[in-house]
């Protein structure tokens, strides 16, 4: 990701410093840049925040398993709803 948007970098100074240095000329060429470098960066996290969440399930961490069945989980020895009782009346 550094060395992509590295090369962005330097083709912009590149682009500025042939076509002269007007200002219209950086303005444009500055806010492509930035777009690229963006997309680029966006697309990256992206990426590996979606690897993290896959890796994560796949390796038992992740927050797509149920509770483990026990005291106050619901749920019962053999994975069935734990049965509830009768509310006590309050007051």
């Amino acid at each position: 990701m550094l060395g992509s948007n590295l090369a962005i970098v330097v083709v912009a100074v590149f682009g500025v410093w042939q076509l002269g240095g007007d200002r219209a000329v950086i303005v444009g060429v500055l806010t492509t840049a930035f777009t690229a470098i963006s997309g680029v960066t966006t697309a990256y996290l992206g990426i590996k925040a979606v690897s993290n969440t896959a890796q994560n399930i796949a390796l038992g961490n992740g927050a797509g398993r149920p509770p483990a069945g026990g005291v106050g989980a619901g749920v019962g020895v053999d994975g069935v709803p734990a049965q509830r009782g009768p509310e006590a009346p309050v007051g």
